[in-house]
């Protein structure tokens, strides 16, 4: 079984690779329907993200990458398919850039796909007419899209991790 660092590693990797190829392609998927509510801006997005203007494809790949290395750690504790663990850990990406990420950043729970241009448009338009009423049918597509987009993304790791660190497992 390769060293810790190693596992961390190919996590790291799996989960880059996995923003690049499971989730864009879902996030195309979503661009192409353009269903109302769910449709997503073009896929590999360049815009810039706050706090650091770094390009979102790269914010995500990083991003992406550490909860990747964490699941390489764990990867040989993980009973059954690592595709399965890879979408509850997809699960829990969503739900925290739903809940906590917002709230931390003190903005809108659900409003994580903004670009810097968006995001300074929506606090322009809060300052000068005051908050909107809420839509609670808006907030339920935005955690939809999120649980699509990230649950992809976490297939894509479990799956990549499989291919590219077969023995990565426990012989069982």
């Amino acid at each position: 079984m390769p060293s810790a660092a190693m596992r961390a590693a190919l996590g790291f990797v799996a989960a880059a690779l996995s923003v690049l190829t499971f989730q864009q392609a879902m996030w195309g998927v979503l661009h192409a329907l353009a269903l109302p509510g769910l449709a997503m801006p073009a896929p590999y997005p360049t815009d810039p993200v706050i706090p650091y203007g770094l390009p979102r494809l790269l914010n995500d790949c990083l991003l992406g990458g550490v909860c990747g290395a964490v699941f390489g750690l764990a990867a040989p504790r993980l009973p059954g398919p690592l595709w399965l663990w890879g979408l509850a850990m997809g699960i829990i990406v969503a739900l925290a850039g739903l809940v906590i990420a917002p709230t931390v950043k003190h903005y809108q729970i659900g409003a994580r796909w903004m670009s810097l241009r968006a995001y300074t448009t929506m606090l322009t338009i809060l300052l000068s007419y005051g908050l909107p009423m809420g839509n609670r049918g808006s907030m339920l597509l935005a955690a939809a899209r999120a649980f699509l987009v990230d649950g992809a993304w976490g297939i894509g790791v479990g799956a990549i991790l499989a291919l590219v660190g077969p023995r990565i497992r426990r012989p069982g």
